[in-house]
């Protein structure tokens, strides 16, 4: 077979025609192949990316706790369905037991002078009008002394009506008798009358001085002679216990220094605090129940009697005052305590144990519970608590488990993972 030998000499000179031109083409060649590579490994990457938050194979989702059989055991964590119960729409607040101001009374002097006897206590039972102590003071001196002169003056004009009164009756005979003019008889009826009014002026002298001596506890009664009586009383206003006493015999008071407060006990104010989205449940006349640390299991039934017009701008609360009896004096002024406020009429709700709500990053919630062992946490938002059951008003559905038990070893393992996964 025959070979062309022009067939090298062709093929020699195309490639080093290729050849001369290949560092002028290798900037297109090479610009190409990005434009079709760098696509392709975009596509690639997005399709075999996992979306943002998908944990990685075999790891556990955000927000889930795994426990095995053993440890559960171990930690004692138990597990309880959420239940469906009929009952009113209440809430719990914290609450301070405070004394009624309007059964309460805060005694000061009323006179510049010296306490010369105190004849109470604290913790004595006080009738309405007891006294308390005796001050010793000018004041009543100058009043006793205003009033004997009053007297007096009533006396004298008394004495001077009944002369008065005799002169007109004789001028009366007299002119009868033609022996006194009709000029003199008419002299006599207007002494008379003058002397009258000259009483009754003497007698509003007395009833002021009198009133005088009342303000300061003392009566006209207590000292008819003015031998004795010279002694400011402070007296009980009402009935109640003293709580306080700030003076001793001896001791120097002015007008308004503190000396007793006494109040009658068998009312008190429980003084709650409660956010303002509770406000709907909230009203006067509205039933209302406390409960203390002093007597666990035992509540005390009361009245909502004012419910706050501002709301605390720190705090953002409002608060709530409740009337609360105490015939038997069990609770105590200053006691700290809970008070149940909320709806009347019974309405259903699901419920879940007390014992199963946290606070996780300033949020309430519960861990719920999911196959082989895990546990998912789930905010929800609450209502009252009720003999350990809290109302759950959202987040949370009848028949879901959740750890009732041992839920603050899930806060704790989630809250480590939480620390692992930043790290």
């Amino acid at each position: 077979m025959s070979t062309n030998p022009a067939e090298p000499s062709a093929l020699k000179a195309f490639l080093e025609r290729h050849r001369r031109h290949m560092p002028r083409r290798l900037p297109r060649v090479l610009l190409a192949v990005a434009l079709l590579v760098v696509p392709l490994v975009v596509v690639l990457r997005w399709f075999g990316a996992r979306p943002e938050g998908t944990p990685a194979p075999g790891a556990e989702p955000a927000g889930t706790v795994k426990v095995d059989e053993a440890r559960r055991e171990q930690a004692g964590i138990a597990v309880e369905a959420a239940r469906s119960v009929v009952r009113g729409r209440a809430f719990d607040a914290p609450a301070v037991l405070a004394l009624d101001e309007t059964r309460t009374a805060r005694i000061g002097a009323l006179v510049e002078g010296t306490v010369v006897r105190v004849l109470a206590e604290v913790g004595d039972r006080a009738g309405k009008g007891r006294a308390l102590a005796e001050l010793s003071s000018p004041v009543v001196h100058d009043a006793w002394a205003d009033y004997r002169k009053a007297v007096a003056e009533r006396r004298r004009r008394e004495t001077e009506l009944a002369w008065a009164t005799a002169a007109a009756e004789r001028a009366e005979r007299l002119l009868l008798a033609k022996a006194l003019s009709t000029q003199e008889k008419q002299r006599a009826d207007v002494e008379k009358v003058a002397a009258a009014e000259e009483l009754d002026r003497a007698k509003t002298e007395v009833r002021r001085a009198e009133e005088a001596l009342e303000h300061l506890g003392v009566t006209n009664k207590d000292d008819p002679t003015g031998e004795e009586g010279e002694s400011v009383p402070v007296r009980s206003p009402l009935a109640g216990v003293v709580l306080e006493k700030h003076v001793t015999a001896g001791t120097a008071v002015t007008p308004g220094t503190p000396l007793f407060v006494v109040s009658d006990l068998s009312v008190l104010w429980a003084l709650a605090e409660i956010d303002e989205t509770r406000l709907p449940l909230v009203g006067a006349g509205r039933p209302a129940r406390v409960v203390v640390a002093a007597y666990p299991g035992q509540e005390f039934p009361g009245e909502v009697a004012f419910v706050g017009d501002a709301v605390n701008p720190k705090t953002r609360r409002v608060t709530v005052r409740c009337r609360v009896p105490n015939p038997k004096g069990l609770l105590k002024p200053e006691m700290y305590a809970r008070v149940s406020l909320g709806e009347e009429s019974p309405r259903p709700m699901v419920v879940v144990p007390a014992g199963a709500v946290q606070e996780l990053e300033g949020k309430t919630c519960v861990f719920v519970a999911g196959p082989s062992g895990s546990f998912e946490r789930r905010e929800v938002s609450l209502g009252g608590t009720e003999e350990g059951w809290v109302e759950v008003t959202e987040g949370l559905k009848e028949g879901e488990k959740v750890a009732s038990e041992g839920s603050f070893l899930l806060k704790s393992e989630l809250l480590k993972g939480s620390v692992a996964e930043e790290e």
